[in-house]
C-alpha cells in the first residue's frame, strides 16, 4: 500500500490548487470533475483544495489574505489545520509556482496519477502502468483504454464517466414513478405553455423567436419575474442586448401591472413604463405633477422642493415606491443578471451557467439574445445552440433563449411562420426541445382570424372575432418534443405595461 501511495505527482497537485487560488473562477471549469479523496495524494494539498471548494461555493468568489483568514476562523478545526500548514504563506507559495495558463496540464496529470493509484488499490500491478513507454504523454483516458480490464468501476468513480443504460429494464417502475411524481416542470405564467410543453422541465431548452422590436426581451423578463417572485426559484438572466437599467425598468412595470403580482403585494394600480422613466406621477386629482418653470422654461423650483411636493401630493408615487421595495425584498439572491454584451461567446455563456449552478444553485435561466458572437456564420450559431442544449442537459437546468426572426417575417402570415424565418440559422430547430415563433397581429389583419377562448365554468369553448380595441400577439408552436405542434397560441398584450395574457387559440376565420 505504501508503494501505491508513492505513485503521485505532488508538484502538479500543488500547481493545480495554486491556479485555483490564483484565479478562483477556474473552479467552475474543473471543480465538477474533481474527486479530492482520490485525486490528491498529499494531505496539505488536499486540505487547501477542500478549503477553496467551500470558500468559493459558500463564502466568496475572490481570494485575498484578509477574506481567507476570516473564512478559516469560522471553523475551529479548519483554523487549527490552517495554522498547522502555515496558512497564507503556503497558499502564496502555491500561487507563485502556478501558471493558470497551464492548469489543463496540471489537471490531466493529477487525474492520471489518481487513476493509477486506484488501479493499484484494486490489485492491478502499477509498475506495469508506470513502465509504459508513453506514460508521460498519456492522459487518464489513455490509461483506461490501454488497460481496459477491471477498469469500468474504477473509471466511473474517478473520471466521472457514464456507463450505457439498458432500456429494457425498469420500465414498469418508471410508469409507477410517474404516478407519484408526474413529469411536469415548474409552471409557466401562461396556461397554454403548461398545457403544451408540460412546464419548464429540467434538462430542456425552449427557443423562442420574434421579429425585431417585437417584445422578446420583455416577455423573457415577464418569465424571470414569475419564476422568482411567484414560484420563488432562482433565475439567471443573461443579456447581450439590454442593460441593467432597461431590465430593471421592465421588471418594475411587469410587477406593477400584472394581477399575479398585485395579488401578492396588494397594490392595484396601472402605470406605463414611459411615465416611470420620466418620473411623471399624478396628484390626487389625476393630474401630472410637473416641476415649476417660468415663462422662459427655466426651473423655479429646486430638485429637493419638487421631490418633496411629489412625495406630499402623490399617492401614486408612494404606491409605486412600495412595489419597488417589495421587489427588492422578494428577489434577494433569487434573480441574477449578467450583462454579456462585451463577450457572449459560447465559452463565456457556459462559464456563467456553470458558475450560477455551482454557486447560486440556479436551475432556471434565460438568454437574450441567441446569436453569433462576432462572426456571421449560420453553421456556428447551430453549434452554439447545440452546446447550449448540451450544457443545459448536463447541469439539469431549464433554458429559455430568445432570438430574432428575419425582417421579412413581418409580412409572413403567422400560420406560415417556420424555422425558415429564423434570421441567423434555421438549424437551431434541430437542436432544441421546443421552438416557438411569434409576431404581433396588425389590426388591418384582424378580419382574417378568429379566436377560441375557454369559457369559465361549464360549456364548450367559444369562437369569437378579434376585438379592434385590443392588441393581440400570436405564437406558433413549430417544434414540441412534449406533444402538440402547429398550434397558434393567442395573447392579449400591452407592451407599455408588459402584460402578456394568454387568452386562447388563434384560428383562421371560418368560412
Amino acid at each position: 500500500m505504501e508503494e501505491i501511495n508513492n505513485v503521485c505527482n505532488v508538484q502538479s497537485e500543488i500547481m493545480f490548487v495554486g491556479s485555483l487560488y490564483k484565479s478562483p473562477d477556474l473552479y467552475v471549469t474543473y471543480g465538477n470533475f474533481m474527486r479530492p479523496q482520490y485525486d490528491f495524494s498529499d494531505e496539505v494539498v488536499y486540505f487547501f483544495y477542500k478549503c477553496l471548494e467551500t470558500y468559493y461555493l459558500k463564502f466568496s468568489q475572490t481570494v485575498d489574505e484578509t477574506k481567507l483568514n476570516v473564512f478559516m476562523s469560522q471553523d475551529a478545526e479548519r483554523m487549527s489545520n490552517y495554522k498547522k500548514y502555515h496558512g497564507w504563506k503556503t497558499i502564496s507559495e502555491f500561487m507563485r509556482l502556478a501558471d493558470t495558463n497551464d492548469i489543463k496540464n496540471y489537471f490531466d496529470t493529477v487525474k492520471k496519477y489518481s487513476l493509477v493509484r486506484e488501479y493499484g488499490r484494486n490489485g492491478y500491478p502499477v509498475d506495469k502502468i508506470l513502465a509504459h513507454k508513453n506514460f508521460d504523454k498519456m492522459t487518464a483516458n489513455d490509461i483506461y483504454r490501454v488497460i481496459r480490464a477491471k477498469a469500468d468501476k474504477i473509471h466511473t468513480v474517478i473520471n466521472a464517466g457514464e456507463e450505457a443504460v439498458e432500456l429494457t429494464k425498469g420500465n414498469a417502475d418508471q410508469i409507477k414513478r410517474y404516478l407519484k411524481k408526474p413529469n411536469f416542470g415548474l409552471p409557466y405564467p401562461w396556461p397554454m405553455y403548461n398545457e403544451f410543453f408540460l412546464g419548464m422541465r429540467e434538462g430542456k431548452t425552449h427557443f423562442e423567436g420574434f421579429i425585431s422590436n417585437g417584445g422578446k426581451s420583455r416577455k423573457l423578463i415577464a418569465l424571470a419575474a414569475y419564476v422568482t417572485l411567484v414560484q420563488h426559484k432562482n433565475f439567471l438572466l443573461m443579456s447581450n442586448e439590454m442593460d441593467e437599467d432597461d431590465l430593471k425598468n421592465c421588471m418594475i412595470v411587469t410587477v406593477i401591472n400584472n394581477k399575479e403580482y398585485q395579488e401578492l403585494h396588494g397594490i392595484k394600480i396601472k402605470k406605463p413604463e414611459r411615465e416611470i422613466v420620466l418620473g411623471a406621477y399624478r396628484d390626487r386629482n389625476g393630474e401630472i405633477i410637473r416641476r415649476h418653470i417660468d415663462e422662459n422654461g427655466i426651473y423655479t423650483e429646486s430638485e429637493e422642493e419638487y421631490i418633496e411636493r411629489v412625495e406630499r401630493d402623490s399617492d401614486e408615487y408612494h404606491k409605486i415606491v412600495q412595489v419597488g421595495e417589495w421587489i427588492d425584498e422578494n428577489t434577494k439572491g433569487k434573480l441574477l443578471y449578467k450583462d454579456v454584451q462585451d463577450d457572449y461567446s459560447m465559452e463565456r455563456i457556459e462559464f456563467e451557467l456553470r458558475k450560477a449552478k455551482l454557486v447560486n444553485e440556479v436551475t432556471y435561466y434565460g438568454y437574450d439574445t441567441l446569436k453569433n458572437y462576432q462572426v456571421e456564420d449560420w453553421a456556428q450559431l447551430k453549434q452554439i445552440a447545440t452546446k447550449l442544449k448540451e450544457i443545459t442537459k448536463e447541469l439539469k437546468m431549464f433554458g429559455f433563449a430568445v432570438f430574432q426572426l428575419s425582417d421579412d417575417s413581418k409580412f409572413t402570415d403567422v400560420f406560415q411562420l417556420s424555422s425558415m424565418n429564423i434570421a441567423s440559422s434555421k438549424g437551431i430547430k434541430h437542436v432544441t426541445d421546443t421552438l416557438t415563433l411569434g409576431k404581433m397581429i396588425e389590426k388591418s389583419e384582424y378580419h382574417k382570424y378568429q379566436m377560441i377562448c375557454d369559457t369559465p365554468g361549464w360549456g364548450d369553448p367559444t369562437i369569437s372575432d378579434l376585438d379592434l380595441g385590443k392588441q393581440y400577439f400570436a405564437i406558433k408552436i413549430d417544434k414540441n418534443r412534449a406533444g402538440s405542434k402547429d398550434k397558434i397560441m393567442l395573447f392579449e398584450i400591452n407592451l407599455d405595461y408588459n402584460t402578456w395574457i394568454n387568452i386562447g387559440q388563434l384560428i383562421q376565420r371560418q368560412k
